[in-house]
């Protein structure tokens, strides 16, 4: 069944060149054929432990297997996509999932509705348009700036698909993180970047996703899709300060969750299923088996090769989904045919496995690798979402930011500066 979301006020901004120092140094370091049952439109039948619309709290404990994790990503997965109701953050329990409407993630507070210029303050959770993305960070951002992560890869530069488009980043947060930013006002960089320290409390969550513009060579019903409006960029990358509207569609999903107990985070990865390996149609939206030409070697940054924007970027996926994994998505996807989300799989979910080791503060990274073909794309045989975020640190370098950028976007008050005296430094 096909998603179709109303028009909303979505703004998402496409990579153009690679990443800053900050991040580059941080982070350097067959699809599933999915079942024809049926749809379950309240997965609590299957999976009592929650409603299929709430998101579960807790974890399993740190010693849980790889099912187990995928199981309680999954679950998230479900949760945060299912509709969302008038209140900002919240699911409407009495729709099923795949209905019209924005889903629940897509509610929460994207960071250019956070990060507001001259620092102002941003107001309650509740104010504002339900569901406005304005992601023009690199008109508003001060261009000292490292690059933010909502409109570049963490590493390598742009990504562009196989039509010839750029691929587009978003980042919001829940309202737990939302609240504590705006709290301790750590929105003005002048204050955060001042911070004796940056703790969120549990139960803080960040969603980043990527998308894709849905052309006529693709199937539409295969995608979470939403009306946007995209950046328009010239033959060099660079914005042309116009935006079009299109539609685009979902191809990558990360979910950063402080769960109780878990001072590193929980974090879990989704993809489209046909961003890297092909469809029954045999075209994948990554990667061309009959690629001819000089850019055809899969997964080298265009950074390093000096490939032009217009040109396609040959993606593969370098690390396989583990068997424990494939088993849960199946089980999923199958209850989730008939919707969009069907055609999504789980990577890997990751979490410290030991959180409380005095000896290792990331408390050992479980599985030690991870990657996204969208969002991790060049980085891939050494990409651990712990580990580069372990790095991340407030505008300036004065503290680490407790496995946060999102700092970055923070901007100074009017008739401020910015301290950047150590931004890019190393932990």
């Amino acid at each position: 069944m096909e998603l179709s979301l109303p028009p909303l006020r979505y703004a998402l901004y496409a990579a153009a060149v690679s990443m800053s120092a900050l991040l580059l140094h941080a982070c350097e370091s067959a699809p599933d054929s999915a079942s024809t049952t049926a749809p379950v439109n309240n997965l609590s039948a299957a999976y009592p432990e929650n409603r299929g619309c709430e998101l579960p709290l807790q974890a399993p404990p740190p010693t849980a297997s790889t099912s187990e994790f995928s199981q309680f990503a999954w679950q998230q997965f479900v949760a945060l996509n299912w509709p969302a109701s008038a209140q900002r953050g919240k699911p409407d329990c009495q729709r099923s999932i795949g209905a019209s409407g924005p889903t629940v993630w897509e509610t929460f507070k994207t960071t250019d509705q956070l990060f507001l210029p001259g620092a102002a303050d941003p107001g309650p959770w509740q104010s504002g348009p339900l569901t406005e993305f304005t992601l023009d960070h690199r008109a508003k951002a001060d261009p000292s700036l490292p690059v933010e992560e909502s409109i570049r890869q963490a590493v390598g530069g742009w990504l562009i698909d196989q039509q010839g488009n750029p691929t587009y980043y978003s980042i919001s947060v829940n309202q737990v993180s939302y609240e504590y930013i705006v709290g301790h006002h750590f929105y003005n960089a002048n204050v955060v970047s001042q911070a004796s320290s940056i703790r969120f409390p549990d139960y803080a969550m960040e969603i980043k996703a990527a998308w894709r513009i849905l052309t006529d060579q693709d199937d539409p019903s295969r995608f979470h899709k939403i009306q946007a409006q995209v950046t328009v960029y010239d033959d060099q990358g660079e914005s042309t300060g116009q935006t079009k509207p299109a539609q685009v569609g979902l191809v990558g999903l990360h979910i950063v969750y402080k769960a109780p107990g878990f001072p590193q985070w929980v974090w879990a990865t989704f993809e489209q299923v046909d961003n890297t390996e092909p469809n029954a149609h045999g075209k994948a939206s990554y990667y061309n088996e009959h690629c001819q030409g000089p850019y055809c070697t899969p997964n080298i940054s265009p950074e390093k090769t000096g490939q032009p924007f217009t040109s396609p970027n040959q993606i593969n996926r370098v690390t396989p989904v583990v068997p424990a994994v494939s088993t849960v998505n199946t089980r999923w996807r199958s209850k989730l045919s008939g919707t969009p989300f069907q055609y999504y799989r789980l990577i890997a979910p990751q979490w410290p496995s030991d959180p409380q080791d005095p000896g290792d503060p990331q408390g050992t990274p479980t599985p030690g690798t991870v990657a996204n073909t969208v969002m991790e794309s060049y980085i891939q045989p050494t990409s651990s979402c712990m580990d580069c975020h372990s790095t991340a640190r407030v505008p300036g370098g004065r503290v680490k930011s407790d496995y946060s950028f999102t700092f970055l976007f923070a901007q100074p008050s009017s008739g401020q500066s910015r301290d950047t005296s150590r931004e890019g430094a190393q932990p």
